[in-house]
């Protein structure tokens, strides 16, 4: 029986009173994650007293760089009862991960395989943009799609961990962000701004311009793939390090897919791609398997034919789509959710635990009443 739909949480206001809102409907969800980094840490011998000294290491670089974001991730802690490390933890976990390396024995490398398709190649000429995110299989109950409505800037629609600040999504400037993991010789001990307030910063962005300088403007403390588009029909790609950022464009065609290796020749060339050497090796053929699906429609793509590729099997269970891997650890990671975006029209679709489901929930930018419903 496939799993409950992500819940959809709307927020609205200045940052405490937003914060405050989304702490008190998710509840539930920030205790689930929390539950998990509690967990998954332990299974390591990892007290998680010394996973929130870590991550109190993050709050001057947060509060330094976007203050507004710190007030707010007061609220949902307050919100939520919870201490305000176990929100910093949810944001900052790449962060922690795979800069601080805490332990000798972390989970499995988060994994992701992205793809965007610009208007000249799909059906509609719509920009039609998505991912599978892997990580650990608990997310599917912990994960949420969230609905902001800032005071100023434009409005937000971002499926995230529930406490998280953003992850993938689309704002009402009809730009859309996919986020996957990237691990190099340069991540380890750098403070910054965590990956999900970058991920927050593009989707406040009103244009696409200053999405990408969110990104390039960030003091980054790991390595992350970002690809950003915008539904009058660009996309750029930026694989980033701490230190840089090479940018990737989709091909002639209007296509690009991406997984969790670096694919700039000047990136390979100047760093070690820890994610290859680590837990990721599947990623070498799952951006080719997304490609090879999607390919034989350029010029009649359709969000169904988004919806088959990330579907796809082949190597399991290291594939594409990814059922629960147990490791010898008892850590179990799968594919969460598969996440696809239609930005002109505003809209997100999400499926949970796609590995045993293929049942979309469809969810607007507009209209309260109809912000969550089932997609036929």
């Amino acid at each position: 029986m496939p799993v409950e739909p992500f819940p959809l949480i709307e927020i609205a206001g200045p940052p405490r009173e937003r914060g405050l809102a989304y702490g008190r409907q998710a509840a539930e969800r920030i205790a689930v994650s929390e539950e998990i980094y509690v967990d998954a840490m332990g299974k390591r011998g990892f007290p998680w007293a010394e996973v929130k000294r870590l991550a109190r290491d993050f709050v001057p670089s947060i509060e330094a760089c976007e203050p507004a974001y710190l007030e707010e991730m007061h609220g949902i802690a307050e919100g939520a009862g919870v201490a305000l490390e176990t929100i910093v933890v949810v944001n900052a976990r790449s962060e922690i991960f795979n800069g601080r390396k805490p332990g000798a024995d972390l989970p499995p490398d988060e994994g992701c395989t992205s793809a965007v398709a610009l208007p000249a190649a799909t059906r509609d000429g719509r920009l039609i943009h998505g991912q599978n995110w892997d990580f650990n299989a608990s997310c599917v109950h912990s994960s949420i799609v969230l609905k902001i409505e800032p005071a100023d800037g434009p409005s937000i629609l971002t499926f995230v961990e529930a406490g998280g600040l953003a992850r993938s999504g689309i704002n009402s400037a009809g730009l859309s962000v996919t986020a996957n993991n990237l691990e190099s010789d340069h991540d380890q001990g750098r403070t910054g701004m965590p990956l999900s307030m970058i991920r927050r910063r593009i989707l406040s962005a009103p244009n696409l311009a200053k999405a990408l300088g969110a990104i390039t403007s960030a003091p980054r403390a790991v390595s992350n793939n970002m690809t950003v588009a915008h539904a009058a029909g660009e996309a750029v790609n930026l694989e980033t390090t701490p230190d840089e950022v090479f940018p990737l464009w989709p091909d002639a065609d209007g296509l690009f897919v991406h997984s969790n290796h670096f694919k700039s020749e000047a990136a390979r060339a100047k760093l070690v791609d820890r994610g290859i050497l680590g837990g990721s090796p599947c990623t070498l053929y799952r951006d080719r398997r997304v490609d090879a699906r999607l390919r034989p429609h350029l010029g009649a793509l359709t969000v169904e034919h988004f919806k088959e590729a990330f579907r796809d099997d082949f190597g399991a269970p290291y594939a594409v789509c990814r059922p629960p891997i147990v490791s010898r650890h008892g850590y179990k990671s799968s594919s969460v959710a598969t996440v696809i975006f239609d930005p002109a029209a505003g809209v997100l679709w999400a499926c949970p635990a796609p590995y045993e489901s293929d049942v979309f929930t469809e969810y607007r930018l507009t209209g309260a009443a109809d912000s969550a419903r089932a997609a036929e």
